[in-house]
Parts: C-alpha cells; sequence; structure tokens
C-alpha cells in the first residue's frame, strides 16, 4: 500500500527524470580543423601526341606551387587539399588543383584529384600522386611526385590529352 508522502516521492523523482531526459541537449562532439600550408616548387616532363605522331616528352615549365590540406582532428587520416600554381617559364600561365589525401601514416599518403589551367589557355584533366613529409618540428619538407593527364581544354596537343609527369618539393608548415 502506498502512502501519500511515498507518492509524492516518487511523482516527484518521474517528474525530474522525465524533465531531464526531455530537457538535455544532444551531446556532440566538438570538430576542429587541422591547417597545413604549403609552398614549394615543382618541375617534370610534359608529353602528348603531336599531329599524331608518338607519344613525345619534354621538360615541363617550372611552377611556384601554393596551398593548403584540411583534415579533423577526429579523421586526421584523409582530407581534402586545394592547390594554386603559377608557372614561371615562358608564356607563363595560372592554375589549380582540389584533391582528396588519405594518410597512410603521418609522413606517407596519396592522392587524387581533379587539376587544370584557366589562362592564358584552359587544360582540365584529373591527376594522382604520392605524397612524403620529413618532419622539422613544428614545420616540414614535402616530396611529392604525381602524374596528370588532361585530356579536356583549349591548349591541348592534337589527337591525345597531354600528360603532366611532375616532382614537387617544398616547405610545409602546420598552421
Amino acid at each position: 500500500m502506498c502512502t501519500w508522502p511515498r507518492s509524492l516521492r516518487l511523482g516527484v523523482s518521474a517528474t525530474t527524470l522525465a524533465a531531464a531526459i526531455f530537457l538535455a541537449t544532444p551531446a556532440s562532439a566538438q570538430e576542429g580543423w587541422l591547417v597545413d600550408g604549403e609552398f614549394g616548387l615543382a618541375g617534370g616532363l610534359e608529353g602528348g601526341t603531336p599531329e599524331g605522331e608518338n607519344l613525345g616528352w619534354r621538360r615541363a615549365r617550372v611552377r611556384l606551387v601554393t596551398g593548403v590540406d584540411l583534415r579533423t582532428d577526429e579523421g586526421e587520416s584523409e582530407g581534402m587539399g586545394f592547390r594554386a600554381f603559377v608557372e614561371v617559364e615562358g608564356r607563363g600561365s595560372l592554375g589549380g588543383e582540389a584533391r582528396y589525401l588519405r594518410w597512410a601514416t603521418k609522413s606517407v599518403g596519396a592522392y587524387a584529384g581533379i587539376t587544370g589551367t584557366i589562362v592564358p589557355e584552359t587544360l582540365f584533366g584529373g591527376t594522382a600522386g604520392a605524397r612524403f613529409i620529413l618532419p622539422l618540428g613544428r614545420a616540414g619538407l614535402f616530396l611529392e611526385p604525381s602524374l596528370s593527364v588532361l585530356p579536356l581544354g583549349s591548349d591541348l596537343p592534337k589527337n591525345g590529352p597531354l600528360i603532366w609527369a611532375l616532382f614537387s618539393v617544398g616547405l610545409r608548415l602546420g598552421l
């Protein structure tokens, strides 16, 4: 048998519990961003099929590269990267990349993405490469071999895509 004081205590307890459940805000993780900035030089080979002949290779124009990598602090093994580059030899050109990055370790990773130039002529295609970071405290030296195939644009060789086989080196800084 339930007495009045016991019923009152049960009622207050049940009401307090219900209020706590329904008024509590859901827990959410505070996701932060890890940002790394880079600046460096790139060079290598450029290939194409001029006038329908065999694939020919020549030295690619040297370029300045700069960019950022973005990762969440909860998923440090993958992220997005954005690059801009300026070719500093010859007529010069301005271009960029957007890439998906995947890190096997803190120093070794790979990426795939899209790349292209927009000035003075256009070129667009895909790119893939590897990333190696040599740590130097908060900074690091990045080494990056890459291969890009550009089948679209106004600056293509005849009868085929343009191919870039590049190697980049530069300074990486955790921001």
